[in-house]
């Protein structure tokens, strides 16, 4: 087992991890949500299955216009997916200091899961992938559809998901990195 010196050494390998990982999936993948993208979700330490999460960048809005653009450029839902994979790995995960720490999840409007994670205000989200493990505990929160991670998120999903529907809920998954670990079996 391998552990992590601080809690911002934590977030820095988080972040980087994640930003490696979904650059494979899109270069190699077709883009398709591996298993590091897809943790556990514990409420009140009850398992709630696997949820996808987003990365965000810290400044997208320049971006949201992108996603934006090329979801309305075509109504040909495989013209955006190309355009979103050929978007996404060219140079979109370089840098993993772009990202913001909170990491965000949609769920369908009438979705009493993200209504409890909201009342809960605190989850635990358990990543796994090859012989890396995350474990976060986080505080979670309903994004606003006028707030910058709600847009982002939106667009970026839709790019994916041609029947989205126009309205989602938009869960903020912010770690306590004092409280978070990472494992390996290295």
């Amino acid at each position: 087992m391998t552990l992590v010196s601080s809690a911002r050494d934590l977030q820095h390998e988080f972040i980087a991890w994640q930003c490696r990982i979904r650059q494979y999936a899109v270069r190699r993948n077709e883009g398709r949500p591996s298993s590091g993208m897809r943790p556990e979700l514990w409420l009140r330490d009850q398992a709630s299955g696997p949820v996808n999460v987003l990365v965000v960048r810290s400044d997208s809005e320049a971006v949201t216009r992108e996603f934006r653009y090329m979801v309305q450029k075509t109504q040909d839902p495989q013209d955006r997916y190309s355009s979103a994979i050929r978007f996404l790995s060219e140079c979109y995960y370089r840098n993993p200091r772009d990202f913001d720490e909170e990491l965000t999840g949609i769920f369908p409007v009438d979705s009493e899961l993200a209504d409890q994670m909201a009342a809960e205000a605190r989850c635990r989200l358990d990543f796994d992938q090859g012989n890396q493990q995350y474990t976060l505990h986080c505080r979670t929160r309903l994004i606003g559809q006028s707030d910058w991670k709600y847009q982002t998120s939106y667009w970026h999903n839709r790019l994916f998901n041609s029947s989205m529907p126009g309205v989602v809920k938009v869960v903020g998954f912010k770690p306590d990195w004092t409280l978070s670990a990472f494992h390996s079996e290295s």
